[in-house]
């Protein structure tokens, strides 16, 4: 999910991804584990529309009215490597790419990359 809506002119929209991936981790080494993931779901770009009123400079009021979502299906595959910086503290780059077909309809492309940096803990064994 995006943190902040970004400009449709003259809309705003806000895009998000829902899926339910499979998780294989071929490489499982004690302290780094490859994992491939792969899965299936939907892609939510909801628009509004955003004004900004004031009454002389001590009144403002920012309104912002959904006009509709559109929904689309969508493929994800991803890879990441996960390293235990101690027996509890990991990292995890991650790389996503999602299909969406008919996502050009809004973006002119049915590719969507995505790259995300995990920090975790973990409070039992790995």
């Amino acid at each position: 999910m995006q943190p902040a809506k970004s400009d449709y002119v003259p809309l705003q929209y806000r895009q998000t991804f829902y899926d339910f991936n499979g998780i294989d981790a071929p490489v499982n080494e004690k302290r780094m584990q490859l994992q491939l993931q792969g899965g299936l779901g939907d892609a939510r770009t909801g628009f509004s529309f955003a004004q900004n009123s004031c009454v002389g400079t001590a009144v403002c009021s920012d309104v912002s009215q959904p006009v509709g979502n559109v929904h689309h299906f969508q493929v994800d595959a991803g890879v990441d490597v996960q390293s235990f910086l101690t027996w509890h503290l990991l990292i995890r780059p991650q790389f996503d790419l999602h299909y969406v077909p008919n996502l050009t309809r809004q973006f002119g492309s049915n590719l969507v990359p995505q790259g995300t940096i995990w920090v975790g803990y973990n409070f039992g064994e790995r």
